[in-house]
């Protein structure tokens, strides 16, 4: 007997390891799809409707799936070893770090913590509506890094937080499949349910709910919008108890998007429901192509250098201007913490955009939504000449709507531009990750936390030996580059920790051999005239029309040398 098996996996991470534990099984048929919660209740009834004989999912995700479908759910349990792989990950993080979860993941987490005497604080929830509010007081109460199910990663990713997402390995993921095999072999659940909707969701739209007159949920679907969202519908009877009645509601969800709700009473028999057809319109944000309006929450901003500490401090105390700009390197982090500004003068009110510096003259004001509070002006030094005064006029009358302008730029001087010097526009120093060799290991920390929850990568951290090699390093494309390089080494890495011979060799193809300088003046006239070019070109950044000028020489010049 085949099973026809349907993987909702709560996060991107697991499909990979799913889709390889599922080659080993000869009477699974397995589909693997994505979703969390109530995109995987979508997944979940869809696949009921398509004939599935059992659903596998994980944690909240399968308690939910589990209350929504008349077909058996199969719940990937999370295994000590899978939590003794998360405290690992966890242990080289220095700030307070702690574990919130339901009883089933603090309660096994504890015993390994009290078992190895790892600094980890647990924080046990009921309920899934408890984690917004426990989260933001741990973060008043200092905690930096947060371990728990997807509900709690996505949670403390929104608020700012490092998260860590505890994920189910192979073995879990073996006896589910085991589970699954037994439990449909001779359980089938009714679908007298669906059966009874048939004629109710004749007049469904995309995004749907379905009432009892008693206001409780008995059908629902959501495409558009993937989850229910948090809107009262009011469910008073329609003068025409025995008819169907139409009605138009305009809402708002808590976000404070438009939304449209068709509400219609139908009669099935002798029982009647309401019919709640969801309709989004979403708010006009974009000006066109030129400017792009960012929605997801700023990144944690590591600071335990100097240099960043007095970057963040000159812009706590200038919280009240209204113009900045920012001076700082390729690679920096000037748009990141154009949006860290955003955040903290606005505290969430408002929408953080981008656009560059040459396109922005070409947006009138009133092509830029009203929402928008902070507009990150790009490549500013890049102009060929400066802005005119009708370009200026164009700031002024943002700056009137209330708008904070903030301009990013590689070199302080800008041809032809006087008015960036004013006392009225803040100029901050964005140091280079040379100058903040402090943070380095916390950022290497952060970004392996990322490409783990993002790329499903093993390595968990970073060998000491390895860690000075990258301290030694120049890093002439900053946090950007370091970011580049720890992708490469995670996907290369097949173990759960990068040693110093793997950064060493991605070190060595940039011309720095175990993270130091090359010998600029060993080999022929030739040899020693190209490592000169190569070098000026690294510290301008790879820009190859500031290096030609630094060495007076053309673009074209430079490119046969280098091509020699």
């Amino acid at each position: 007997m085949t099973i026809k098996a349907l993987f909702v996996a709560p996060y991107a991470a697991m499909e990979n390891l799913i889709e390889e534990c599922g080659k080993q099984q000869r009477d699974l048929e397995l589909t693997v799809r994505t979703g969390n919660l109530q995109e995987g209740v979508k997944l979940a009834k869809q696949a009921e409707a398509e004939g599935f004989d059992c659903i596998i999912s994980r944690g909240g995700t399968a308690k939910l799936i589990g209350e929504a479908v008349d077909i058996p759910v199969i719940d990937v349990r999370v295994s000590g070893y899978d939590m003794l792989r998360v405290l690992t990950l966890a242990n080289d993080f220095p700030r307070k770090k702690a574990i919130v979860g339901f009883p089933a993941i603090t309660g096994g987490a504890k015993a390994i913590v009290d078992l190895l005497d790892i600094s980890i604080d647990m924080f046990t929830i009921r309920d899934e509506s408890e984690t917004e509010a426990l989260l933001r007081q741990l973060k008043e109460d200092g905690y930096q890094l947060i371990m728990g199910d997807v509900v709690t990663f996505e949670t403390a990713s929104r608020l700012g937080l490092l998260g860590i997402l505890i994920q189910s390995g192979r073995e879990s993921i073996f006896d589910a499949f085991k589970e699954a095999a037994t439990v449909s072999r001779w359980l089938s659940k009714s679908r007298r349910e669906i059966e009874r909707l048939k004629g109710v969701l004749q007049a469904a739209a995309q995004d749907l709910m379905v009432l009892s007159e008693s206001g409780d949920v008995v059908y629902e679907q959501w495409k558009a919008f993937g989850a229910r969202p948090e809107i009262n519908v009011p469910i008073e009877k329609s003068p025409d108890n025995n008819g169907a009645g139409r009605e138009v509601i305009h809402a708002a969800d808590p976000d404070g998007q438009p939304v449209k709700i068709v509400r219609t009473r139908t009669v099935i028999g002798e029982t009647a429901y309401w019919l709640c057809e969801f309709y989004r319109q979403p708010l006009h944000l974009e000006a066109g192509d030129a400017m792009q309006v960012h929605t997801e929450p700023a990144p944690l901003i590591i600071h335990q250098s100097e240099a960043m500490n007095a970057c963040l401090t000159m812009l706590g105390r200038s919280l009240k201007y209204d113009q900045f700009v920012f001076i700082g390197g390729k690679g920096t982090g000037k748009k990141m913490l154009a949006r860290y500004l955003h955040d903290q003068k606005t505290q969430g009110d408002g929408y953080f955009a981008s656009v560059r510096a040459a396109d922005l003259p070409e947006l009138g004001p009133e092509e830029i939504a009203a929402e928008v509070r902070t507009i990150y002006v790009y490549a500013f030094d890049r102009l060929e000449r400066g802005w005119q005064e009708g370009e200026w006029r164009t700031i002024r009358e943002l700056r009137k709507r209330g708008v904070t302008l903030v301009f990013g730029m590689t070199e302080e001087e800008v041809s032809g531009e006087n008015r960036i010097y004013e006392d009225e526009i803040i100029h901050v120093h964005v140091p280079a990750l040379a100058e903040r060799k402090a943070d380095l290991k916390e950022l290497v920390t952060a970004l392996l936390l990322h490409f783990s929850q993002t790329l499903g990568t093993s390595a968990i951290r970073m060998s000491e030996k390895a860690l000075r090699l990258l301290a030694d390093y120049r890093w002439p494309g900053n946090v950007s580059e370091l970011k580049a390089l720890l992708q490469e080494a995670v996907i290369l890495e097949k173990g759960y920790v990068i040693d110093e011979p793997l950064v060493d060799q991605l070190l060595s193809r940039k011309g720095a051999e175990s993270g130091a300088s090359p010998d600029l003046l060993s080999g022929t006239l030739d040899q020693i005239e190209k490592k000169i070019i190569e070098k000026v070109l690294e510290e301008e950044g790879f820009n190859q029309t500031k290096a030609a000028k630094r060495l007076q020489i053309n673009r074209s010049t430079l490119w046969r040398k280098l091509k020699n």
